[in-house]
């Protein structure tokens, strides 16, 4: 399968059950974490944020190891979604937190297969958090903190260390989650326009 089917099949089963649970949530693809370092394929953001890594039959798993540092400082919950030719190399290098969804094609149709479902991790890094926040909504959570005097000048990258300096994951991670579900202003790609 190649990339672009199993993100649609990954909408169609996974996510949309995901989504069926909690109402208010929403779907990114292709979200840059850590100032455009990574991205990850697909996230849903609700009180939390779930990733979603797409491994497709074209792909190998050579960056997995970097992509779960990277990651775990983000995500509360990751998935892998590998193509049936990566599970058995994905089941030993996966870490315990991390879900594993088997995709491939069986008898002409499309599957996806829980191998198993993914568990919060407690690996969240809160300037790797607060890197997720634009300039304008650092500077907001920062003035609901009383930490923005003398800051409303400053790079977004010394904002950021403020705010990972003096709140707690939990804060932030509050933030973040609710600043990223209501954001305004995201540009939409076609290609990743999938319709349920």
């Amino acid at each position: 399968m190649k990339e672009l089917d199993v993100r649609r099949l990954l909408y169609r089963t996974e996510i949309k059950r995901v989504l069926g649970d909690t109402p208010k949530s929403r779907v990114v693809d292709e979200l840059n974490l850590l100032r455009g370092l990574v991205r990850v394929d697909v996230a849903i953001i609700n009180d939390s944020l779930h990733g979603y890594e797409i491994k497709s039959a074209s792909d190998n798993l050579l960056r997995l190891p970097t992509q779960q540092e990277h990651y775990g400082k983000v995500f509360e919950k990751m998935t892998l979604v590998a193509d049936e030719r990566h599970v058995d190399h994905a089941v030993k290098i996966v870490p315990s937190s991390w879900g594993l969804i088997s995709v491939g094609v069986r008898e002409g149709k499309p599957y996806a297969e829980e191998i198993w479902p993914a568990r919060r991790s407690n690996t969240l890094d809160p300037l790797a958090m607060a890197q997720l926040l634009w300039r304008e909504e650092a500077l907001e959570l920062m003035e609901y903190f009383d930490l923005s005097y003398g800051f409303a000048s400053k790079p977004r990258k010394i904002l950021w260390q403020v705010i990972a300096d003096n709140l707690t994951v939990e804060q932030l991670k509050a933030f973040v989650c609710f600043k990223l579900r209501t954001r305004k202003g995201w540009k939409r790609k076609k290609r990743c326009r999938i319709v349920l």
